[in-house]
């Protein structure tokens, strides 16, 4: 059974304004991106993500970092990861919000 597809917000709609607001970004940031090229931390740069005095502590060979570092690469989000979840987030919202006056909205955001 085929999921229904969220509303997104349209360039002259208030909540278009909200999102900039709430994320800091543009809605259509990730518009012209074709390939996330941000690096995240794996067993093969580590180097580049943790500071030479903290990873002095760690045996970087034990089963313990390299999963460490799998926990690591799995938390963290490149921006444009983070953007696409911003944008589901918000694609949630917006059935709510569109029940909603604009300031309303605004309340109901920031109150979350």
């Amino acid at each position: 059974m085929k999921r229904a597809e969220l509303p997104e917000p349209k360039p002259d709609q208030f909540e278009y304004q909200l999102f900039r607001e709430i994320y800091g970004v543009d809605w259509a940031d990730d518009a012209l991106v074709e390939w996330d090229n941000e690096e995240k931390i794996t067993m093969f740069n580590y180097e580049k993500f943790i500071h030479p005095e903290i990873l002095a502590t760690y045996n970087t060979e034990s089963d313990e970092f390299k999963m460490l570092i799998k926990k690591m690469n799995l938390s963290s989000k490149t921006r444009y990861e983070q953007h696409q979840a911003n944008k589901d987030e918000f694609k949630r919202l917006m059935p709510l919000l569109s029940q909603l006056e604009e300031e309303e909205q605004r309340s109901l955001i920031h109150l979350l």
